[in-house]
């Protein structure tokens, strides 16, 4: 029997990762399936053959875009071509939606099957999307649970397989030997900092954590802060909002998840590292600033309640968020004494972010991507 050809596209670095963590899942249950794609270095170890790689090339502000659209180009041209020349029995797109939409419409004409996971935010905006969606995409895979609900009202085969990083986040169940092996103060109260993985992040936030940390220092003196620098940022970056003062703060080159765990508060940019913080359980709020003009636009773009995924999967402020105007010292300074100092705010937050990482669980999942996809591949082989 020949094996079964699945060809990949995950092209940034989150939607490498997990679709690499589907490919092992996969291996682990079959051997006769053959993959390819677009992607970056884990799909490429975890045994995919690349076509290209446009992790290297993600870009976030329209500038950045600009740049790399000669690149993104010259990808969706190669993978048209390799789709008509390879005749892919599944082909499985990966979050990146304005890439992966256009893809599906063309897979659609080639009469290929098409599972999409990680859905676009069709929730949050561009919700006409969803009819590209029903038109185009054979099986959706979400990882949030309200998702689902969303695609059966629009008559899209949907199943939800819980939130990849639910099963790489573990609550650390040692916290000193943590803080020890990251050089941090066992007898202080650590704050963790995470202004965010972009410059334009760190160039709003830092100046409001600087300031917030110095106010808080001359009312708490246990505290000691730690930032957990991206691997898209340069240190001295870091280390330049730091210069004109004398705070306890620690620099540590990545370890964000580890950082945190170990941490007794956490402050963190709105993004993936929110949700991480969430799924650890932690104590914690939400701060997210942008420029006037991408606020307004936002504004009107942008239809959702909360900002903070957490809140918005419960549907309901469980962890605080202080967003644009209200992101300053002194609003943040006022939170976090509010969470210092009142351990049972603290200790009904933990509880609905327990409450939380249960539901986005493969536990109440209706299967796992891996036996998603295997079961789409059976059914297949019988028609």
């Amino acid at each position: 029997m020949l094996p079964y050809k699945v060809v990949i596209v995950a092209g940034e670095e989150s939607g490498d990762r997990h679709a690499a963590e589907m490919v092992l899942e996969l291996k682990s249950k079959s051997q006769s399936i053959d993959f390819s794609g677009i992607g970056g270095r884990h799909m490429q170890e975890a045994g995919v053959e690349l076509i290209a790689d446009l992790t290297r090339f993600s870009a976030t502000g329209a500038s950045e875009i600009l740049r790399c659209l000669s690149v993104i180009y010259r990808a969706f041209k190669l993978i048209k071509a390799y789709l008509i020349a390879q005749k892919p029995d599944l082909l499985i797109l990966v979050d990146y939606p304005e890439f992966n939409l256009r893809l599906a419409k063309f897979a659609k004409k080639q009469n290929i099957r098409v599972l999409y996971y990680i859905s676009p935010q069709i929730w949050a905006w561009k919700a006409g999307r969803i009819k590209t969606i029903k038109r185009c995409v054979d099986h959706m895979a979400v990882i949030l649970p309200f998702e689902k609900t969303l695609y059966q009202n629009a008559g899209v085969p949907v199943t939800f397989v819980g939130h990849p990083l639910v099963k790489d986040i573990l609550v650390c169940a040692n916290s000193d030997g943590t803080r020890l092996a990251l050089k941090l103060p066992l007898n202080r109260r650590v704050i963790a900092m995470l202004p965010g993985s972009r410059r334009n992040e760190v160039e709003r936030h830092m100046p409001v954590l600087v300031e917030c940390a110095k106010r808080l220092l001359a009312q708490h003196s246990d505290l000691h802060f730690v930032i957990p620098i991206a691997g898209t940022l340069s240190t001295d970056l870091i280390s330049s909002y730091l210069k004109a003062v004398n705070l306890p703060i620690t620099l540590i080159k990545g370890h964000a998840v580890e950082v945190a765990a170990c941490s007794d508060l956490v402050i963190v940019a709105s993004g993936t590292a929110s949700l991480e913080c969430a799924l650890l359980e932690k104590p914690m709020c939400i701060i997210y600033k942008v420029s006037p003009l991408t606020y307004f636009l936002g504004a009107m773009l942008i239809k959702v309640q909360y900002f903070g995924l957490c809140n918005l999967l419960k549907n309901s402020m469980i962890v605080p968020e202080l967003l644009q105007y209200d992101c300053n010292a002194h609003e943040l300074t006022k939170l976090v004494n509010h969470l210092l100092l009142d351990p049972n705010t603290s200790t009904l937050m933990k509880k609905n972010l327990h409450d939380l990482k249960q539901s986005l669980s493969t536990e109440y999942a209706d299967s796992t991507i891996g036996e998603l996809v295997m079961a789409v591949c059976m059914s297949e082989k019988t028609h």
